[in-house]
């Protein structure tokens, strides 16, 4: 029995002269929030996050106070989070309820402007068909003077997401045909696209431009792209960050056609693409020749809603040909169910071309704060917005 004891007294002594080493307080430099949150519900730490303005990039950690020591239970941490530079809204000219530019393009045709005997780089009189070296033009263009892609479907559900002093612009192909030419396919399915048609020229400016976020609607007909890779290509494109719509199923004048026509235009695509893409295209309809050119004709609110074949089919927005930039999706009154667009031609700053445009939305242009979740304008907008979920900031 002595022995027991002996033995009982000399763990008590081994236990009592052994330091227990605590974990350490992990350092949170170069982690972001979310992993900082994460190891703080693990370790069960009370977490304090504040925001300052620094010459820190955004979401740098400024300061954790603890910033070393054990990791003992109950431990409460308080980190600062750098917000970026304080931002002068007016000196940048933020106003989140300025217009933005959708533009509409057909045809990107492999040529240069001078084989062309129209303006600029219109293939056509009308300028509906126009060149690889002026839509190449037109991306550079967009790019030098600020402006950066955003998809169509995120404009219509008011998700702008771009950077600070950086604009909207949205990219729209009507028809399907000349804006991608599959070269080949390998053994493994892969496409061989021609650099030089129109995906070609935009997937190149992915790789130079990174922060361009280059994307872009191709709005179909029932043939497609008139190429034997049609459903390669669809499948191919929702893969690679752009989007399809309808175009109607054989491009009809809905000012001309019967409520059932219309229905069957409408529906009939929506069903091909169900076929192909089901739930990866957009409920979004760029009406062919514009038509009809008013929403109080019988066809529009079959375009909206209706049936076919038993299946029922919702649009959520329809886009008009022309003729200029459409609104912020923040103002009173904003209409997705008809919006504008600027025909992509040239005409020497005329008739509401590429030029006189893009010097029209000078005086009143949408430019990012830099933030999706808030919308911010100057002071003189306030009573223009709309009511909204967003947080809203106004400067003067």
């Amino acid at each position: 029995m002595k022995k027991w004891v002996i033995l009982f007294f000399l763990c008590l002594m081994i236990i009592g002269c052994t330091r227990i080493k605590n974990e350490e307080l992990v350092d949170f430099t170069g982690k972001n929030i979310e992993e900082i949150k994460k190891y703080a519900e693990e370790n069960h730490i009370t977490l304090k996050v504040e925001e300052e303005n620094s010459d820190e990039e955004k979401g740098t950690i400024l300061k954790q106070i603890p910033s070393n020591g054990e990791l003992t239970k109950n431990l409460e941490i308080s980190i600062i989070i750098s917000k970026g530079k304080e931002v002068n809204y007016k000196e940048l000219g933020i106003n989140e309820l300025g217009d933005i530019p959708i533009m509409m393009y057909h045809g990107i045709q492999k040529m240069n402007n001078d084989d062309t005997s129209y303006i600029g780089g219109n293939i056509d009189k009308d300028g509906y068909q126009r060149t690889s070296e002026a839509f190449i033009n037109d991306l550079e263009f967009y790019y030098q003077n600020n402006y950066r892609m955003i998809r169509l479907i995120d404009y219509v559900d008011g998700k702008i997401d771009v950077e600070l002093g950086k604009s909207p612009i949205i990219l729209t192909f009507d028809d399907g045909k000349n804006n991608i030419n599959i070269l080949d396919i390998t053994e493994k399915g892969e496409l061989i696209i021609d650099p030089d048609c129109a995906v070609g020229i935009l997937e190149s400016f992915k790789e130079k431009y990174p922060d361009y976020n280059v994307t872009a609607t191709f709005f179909v007909n029932g043939w497609l792209f008139e190429s034997e890779y049609n459903e390669e290509i669809l499948k191919w494109l929702v893969n690679h960050g752009y989007d399809i719509g309808n175009h109607s199923y054989t491009h009809a004048d809905f000012s001309k056609i019967s409520e059932e026509e219309a229905t069957n235009e409408i529906g009939r695509l929506y069903a091909l693409l169900d076929t192909i893409i089901p739930n990866k295209y957009v409920p979004i309809v760029a009406l062919p020749f514009g038509s009809p050119y008013n929403k109080e004709h019988d066809n529009f609110n079959h375009i909206l809603n209706s049936s076919y074949e038993n299946k029922n089919y919702e649009t959520i927005a329809t886009l008009r040909v022309g003729w200029e930039a459409s609104s912020s999706p923040f103002v009173k009154d904003f209409d997705y169910t008809f919006l504008k667009r600027i025909r992509a031609y040239d005409n020497n700053g005329l008739d509401f071309d590429i030029e006189m445009n893009f010097k029209i939305l000078e005086e009143n242009r949408y430019i990012s704060d830099g933030d999706s979740s808030v919308i911010t304008i100057p002071k003189e907008l306030e009573n223009n917005i709309e009511n909204t979920s967003y947080q809203v900031l106004v400067y003067e």
